[in-house]
């Protein structure tokens, strides 16, 4: 079966293969290759890079128990500065959560489908409120009579490539993962038609990840412990840079 990640459209991963050297953040001085996680700011010059503007505002709520250097969220912010706020709190921040314009993304047990939603309430959404947790941690949040006000929304059947899946099951997606396709499916829903990989640059640094752990593994011969048959034997590559072979 082949990954989900070798369909997507994304840009040239040519400006991330020449930022060899570590950088210092203009506004922390932390050491970074390519982005700093704690500022959000881009090492690699962002004319180079893409960038995005999403249909709706998204606000993560990232639980202060979350390692930011592990969080698969904080490419997205790099990526869509402006459609994208992560707060990082075990309580609610004073966003905007209004049930008539907001979505929750989350497979509650009365989640619907994107495409089930009332077409109403997606034609007037305007935010999407996301968590950034372990599934341990994510109660924390649930329990808030703000967040249980809102409409939960659920992928379909997705299997995730994250290189740290919980075990808890496959369709369980990675932070990132679960906003792609969110995107993929809401714009399906929206515009009834199929999908044309317009947020597909959504998972650029997250494919790039994923492609040095696997030529890690590979080139090392070493076996991936943690997830049975992780490891692939070969990476992904952007159409632009299949053209350069």
């Amino acid at each position: 079966k082949e990954l989900y990640l070798h369909k997507l459209k994304l840009s040239s991963f040519e400006p991330l293969d020449k930022a060899n050297e570590r950088r210092k953040c203009p506004k922390c001085d932390r050491s970074k290759k390519l982005y700093c996680p704690y500022c959000y700011v881009s090492l690699v010059d962002t004319s180079l890079i893409p960038q995005l503007t999403l249909p709706l505002h998204v606000s993560v709520l990232q639980h202060p128990k979350e390692k930011v250097e592990r969080s698969s969220i904080i490419p997205a912010k790099v990526l869509a500065p402006s459609s994208l706020d992560i707060y990082r709190m075990a309580s609610l921040p004073a966003i905007h959560l209004d049930p008539n314009d907001t979505l929750f993304l989350y497979p509650t047990e009365t989640a619907k489908a994107i495409k089930d939603v009332d077409r109403d309430l997606l034609k007037n959404a305007k935010h999407l409120l996301m968590i950034d947790s372990t599934w341990a941690q994510v109660q924390t949040f649930l329990k808030l009579p703000e967040v249980k006000k809102l409409t939960a929304v659920k992928i379909s059947a997705a299997e995730t490539t994250f290189w740290r899946y919980q075990q808890v099951d496959s369709t369980n997606l990675a932070t990132v993962e679960a906003l792609y396709f969110f995107f993929k499916e809401y714009d399906e829903a929206m515009n009834g038609s199929e999908y044309d990989g317009k947020y597909d640059n959504l998972l650029y640094f997250y494919t790039y990840n994923y492609n040095i752990i696997q030529e890690r593994y590979i080139n090392e011969k070493k076996e991936f412990t943690r997830i049975p048959n992780y490891i692939k034997g070969e990476i992904v590559k952007p159409k632009e840079d299949q053209h350069k072979q």
